[in-house]
């Protein structure tokens, strides 16, 4: 019979492996860019299945060998990075799609490369981990704050897109909608993170002996909840189009269509007094035909 530990490691497999399928028809459905986020929930279902395979292997032959413990370790720290790294895409999406009222890409940047840094550092952290407490667990705690910056932003960008949600597009409302409730179920998990980083051996929150109802509550049922209203969302928003130059704004558009009537009514009325010239006036009775009638139709259509 499995271990508590198994148990959880195979429900993690049981619930992602699904989850990578459609992560993967949501990533070809709605593209590879990072600015998406499907791409972040393909990675993190891939970590998780493998995490929990390698559990799932130790716990069945009882072997707990450093390096299996090492790739557990590993990739159980990292899963903050790509929750943070989908919300962020998705919330990068939505205020491009705003016009005018929409955040620039450019205060999304460096999220994005924190995010990335914080990523790189909880690797490393989680390499170290087993060549010395000074170096290994100064990283994933400085990684942890920076994860928990990040969440803040996110929080505020969030909050701020929200309250401007009249001008989201009218497809990405359900998306929009996910990001708002995903908010207080990723600070459950940041609130995990941070505790794993900073807590000392002994704990049930140590990162190499957390409690697996703890791990079972705040890390694996935190993830499969977002997870699952990203994946909904997903399914349910269309897929964003390329947009090549527009045309103008509202104000040009009116501008364009102004000149058009002008153009048309001032045609109108040079026809209008090419017809009211006598010279172009067809003849009507005998006289019409008269030399001089024609002499002056002559003269009168060269002016």
């Amino acid at each position: 019979m499995l271990a508590p530990k198994g148990c959880l490691a195979a429900t993690e497999i049981a619930f992602f492996a699904p989850i990578l399928c459609i992560g993967i028809f949501l990533l070809f459905r709605h593209g590879f860019g990072k600015k998406l986020g499907w791409l972040y929930i393909v990675l993190l279902s891939l970590l998780r299945l493998i995490g929990g395979s390698v559990t799932l292997y130790m716990n069945i032959n009882n072997t707990f060998t450093s390096g299996l413990l090492e790739t557990a370790a590993i990739t159980s720290a990292i899963g903050t990075a790509p929750l943070l790294l989908a919300l962020m895409g998705f919330l990068e999406r939505i205020n491009q799609n705003m016009e005018h009222e929409g955040l620039s890409t450019n205060l999304f940047r460096p999220l994005h490369l924190a995010s990335l840094a914080a990523l790189i550092l909880a690797i490393i952290g989680g390499t170290d981990e087993a060549e010395g407490e000074s170096v290994g667990r100064i990283l994933i705690k400085v990684a942890a704050i920076i994860f928990l910056v990040i969440y803040l932003a996110l929080v505020a960008i969030t909050v701020r897109t929200g309250t401007l949600s009249r001008h989201v597009l009218s497809t990405e409302h359900i998306l929009l909608r996910a990001c708002i409730l995903v908010l207080p179920i990723l600070l459950i998990r940041i609130i995990y993170t941070v505790c794993a980083s900073f807590a000392n051996q002994g704990s049930v929150f140590y990162y190499q002996d957390v409690n697996v109802y703890i791990s079972a509550f705040m890390q694996f049922l935190m993830e499969a909840l977002t997870v699952s209203m990203f994946v909904f969302a997903g399914m349910l928003t269309p897929k964003m189009e390329k947009r090549s130059a527009r045309v103008g704004s509202a104000e040009q558009l009116e501008l364009g269509q102004q000149q058009e009537y002008e153009v048309v009514e001032e045609r109108k009325h040079q026809k209008g007094k090419q017809q009211q010239r006598p010279g172009n006036q067809r003849p009507t009775n005998v006289w019409d035909y008269r030399p001089s009638k024609f002499i002056m139709n002559a003269i009168n259509s060269r002016r």
